[in-house]
């Protein structure tokens, strides 16, 4: 009985240290938008755990859905006559549309802490800067 106890408490914090992704530090000022990379990126920021990966992902999936929808993302940009537009996302908005519209199973808060620290992972791929 008492091997049992232990075999239990060593497989629930044996691999503790683990961590649940992992980022390519390779990719640090490339200015490359990874879905998958910036949800891994998040979730260890806010020291998150393997089953939170995919609500992450959900929230960051419809971000660029609220951002194709307001007319801030194009499938086809146009480098050459791109001219640079200062426009600001109303995260309020955008959460709204998280929880209203792409039915994300997190709390505001919780959606909040997500864009934020999206922008630390902007700031990593060099899209943006402090």
């Amino acid at each position: 009985m008492k091997t049992i106890y232990i075999l239990t408490f060593l497989s629930i914090f044996g691999c503790k240290n683990e961590p649940i992704c992992s980022i390519n530090e390779n990719n640090a000022g490339k200015e490359i938008y990874d879905l998958d990379e910036a949800t891994c990126f998040i979730a260890l920021q806010l020291e998150k755990k393997k089953s939170d990966l995919k609500l992450i992902r959900k929230a960051l999936v419809a971000e660029e859905n609220y951002m194709n929808k307001i007319g801030l993302m194009s499938e086809n940009p146009n480098t050459e006559s791109e001219t640079e537009l200062s426009v600001e996302i109303d995260i309020n908005k955008m959460v709204e549309y998280a929880l209203n519209e792409e039915k994300v199973e997190l709390t505001k808060d919780e959606l909040f802490e997500i864009y934020d620290t999206e922008i630390e992972y902007l700031m990593f791929i060099g899209v943006v800067s402090e």
